[in-house]
C-alpha cells in the first residue's frame, strides 16, 4: 500500500469514526456534513471526496456499524465459552452486542428514517447486504445442528425480531430482570420447536426461508 492509499484510508475511517460518535452521543440530528466535516477537522473537499451524498455516507456508516456489531457479537460468544448451551449463548451474544452503541447507532438512524425520505431510501438500500450479513452471524452463532433444522428460517427471523424489541424496549426498564426472563422464555420456545421434528417438515412455510432481517 502507497502512503498515498494508507492516508486516504486513514482520513476515511476518520470521518466514519467521527459520524459514528456524533450519531452515539448526539442522536441523527446532530449528523449533518457540517457537524462531521469540523468535528473530524477536515476540508469540506476532503469530505466530499470520500463521501459526495448522503447515501454514500449512508451506506457506509451501515456497513461499518454492522462490522462492529459482529465483532461484539462474536467476542460475547467466546466470553462464554463453548461449555454454555448452544442456544444459551447464540441468544446471549446476540442480545448483548445489540445493547452496544454500534447497534444503539443503527436503530438511531432506523428511527430517524420514518421522517426523512431521503435517509430511508440510502438505509433502504444499505440494509439490504447488512441483512445477509446478520443472518451469517446469526447462523454461526447458533451452530449446524439448530441451522439444518426445518423450522430454523422462522426461529432465526423470530429471535431477531424478539431481540430487537426487548432491546427498544430496555429505555423503560430499571434492572436487566424481565430481559432475562424473556430470553429464557424465548430459548424454551424455541427447544419445543426444535424438538417437534415429527410436524416440523410439513408445518414449515416455504415463504419464510426467503424472508430477510428487516422484512
Amino acid at each position: 500500500m502507497t502512503a498515498r492509499e494508507a492516508q486516504r484510508q486513514a482520513t476515511r475511517a476518520r470521518i466514519l469514526d467521527t459520524a459514528i460518535d456524533l450519531l452515539i452521543r448526539r442522536g441523527y440530528p446532530a449528523l449533518t456534513t457540517v457537524a462531521v466535516q469540523d468535528a473530524a477537522g477536515l476540508s469540506r473537499g476532503a469530505l466530499l471526496h470520500h463521501f459526495p451524498t448522503v447515501a454514500d455516507l449512508t451506506k457506509a456508516l451501515v456497513e461499518t456499524l454492522v462490522h462492529r456489531n459482529e465483532l461484539a457479537a462474536r467476542a460475547a460468544a467466546d466470553r462464554l465459552g463453548p461449555d454454555t448451551d448452544p442456544l444459551d449463548r447464540a441468544l446471549a451474544a446476540l442480545y448483548e452486542s445489540m445493547t452496544r452503541p454500534s447497534a444503539q447507532a443503527e436503530l438511531e438512524l432506523w428511527a430517524a428514517a420514518r421522517t426523512d425520505p431521503e435517509l430511508s431510501t440510502a438505509l433502504e438500500r444499505a440494509e439490504r447486504a447488512a441483512g445477509r450479513d446478520l443472518f451469517r452471524v446469526v447462523d454461526d452463532l447458533f451452530g449446524p445442528d439448530i441451522v439444518a433444522h426445518p423450522r430454523y428460517p422462522t426461529i432465526r427471523n423470530l429471535t431477531i425480531t424478539v431481540l430487537r424489541g426487548t432491546v427498544a424496549s430496555r429505555v423503560l426498564r430499571t434492572s436487566e430482570t424481565s430481559v432475562n426472563t424473556t430470553l429464557r422464555e424465548w430459548a424454551d420456545i424455541i427447544r419445543l420447536l426444535l424438538a417437534d421434528d415429527a410436524t416440523a417438515g410439513s408445518e414449515e412455510r416455504p415463504e419464510s426461508a426467503g424472508r430477510t432481517a428487516n422484512s
